[in-house]
């Protein structure tokens, strides 16, 4: 998938599909580089699970319930979930759980989300939660909140604050003394990182980078100077952008393997 070669002094490796949004992640440390054809992320998976019309057996559905009844009726604040970034299976029980017994679901896209929720038979209602609405929805959810009342905030995939929204509400929480849950799920860069074959003794997750040309370049500098692995999140089409950015402030390479 990676349209040229990174340099040396860069170890790279891009899937595709993990979510809508970022759907190249790049690994990079100062090591020589490696060949990753073997490894393989079947890109086509989100599309056809989030596409997908069917519905969970009625017995999945039965057995949250179960679980729910056995453990008693959740405790009120905000519950950070984390649901899948690809594949509707990688999710927890506990997630589902949470996400059934909440009074209100805190959505990025509340269509993409409906497809999660439909797929589970959760009847809980969205409400959209994002970048462009987030100062503006603050005041509603706290006001929730402080009522006692069970709010659940999801992300289009992966958890809720890694480069995406939710980081902000959850420190007005804390500020406030509103519990704040995590419940722990699915995170792209940890599940690819996991099969790169890269050092995860210590790696630096970047994220998107910068807009800006020079900030970018800035970024990019202090990140070729680290012996650590490194991890972007680069949208598909801003792949070429960034190889060629990347391979200048890297240096150049004779030798390397692209998926």
């Amino acid at each position: 998938m990676l349209l040229r070669r990174l340099p040396s002094t860069a170890v790279s490796l891009a899937t595709a599909a993990l979510s809508r949004r970022y759907t190249s992640y790049l690994f990079s440390s100062q090591r020589r580089l490696q060949s990753f054809n073997s490894i393989s992320f079947y890109p086509t998976i989100s599309l056809l699970s989030f596409c997908s019309s069917s519905e969970i057996s009625p017995e999945f559905t039965d057995l949250i319930a179960d679980q729910s009844s056995k453990r008693g009726p959740l405790k009120p604040g905000l519950y950070l979930v984390g649901t899948p970034i690809g594949n509707l299976e990688d999710i927890t029980l506990r997630a589902l759980r949470v996400l059934k017994s909440a009074d209100v679901i805190l959505s990025e896209d509340t269509r993409h989300s409906g497809k999660l929720l439909h797929y589970y038979n959760i009847k809980t209602p969205l409400l959209s939660y994002h970048k462009y609405n987030e100062s503006q929805r603050e005041h509603t959810v706290l006001k929730r909140l402080k009522q006692g009342e069970i709010v659940a905030l999801i992300s289009d995939a992966g958890m809720p604050g890694i480069s995406d929204p939710g980081t902000e509400l959850a420190k007005i929480c804390v500020d406030e003394n509103i519990p704040v849950i995590p419940i722990p799920g699915p995170s792209a860069f940890l599940t690819a990182l996991s099969a790169s074959g890269l050092s995860t003794d210590e790696f630096t997750f970047v994220g998107f980078l910068p807009k800006h040309a020079g900030s970018r370049k800035e970024r990019l500098v202090a990140s070729a100077s680290e012996t650590t692995t490194q991890i972007f999140y680069v949208p598909p089409h801003k792949l070429g952008q960034f190889l060629e950015e990347s391979s200048l402030i890297f240096g150049d390479s004779s030798s390397g393997g692209a998926l």
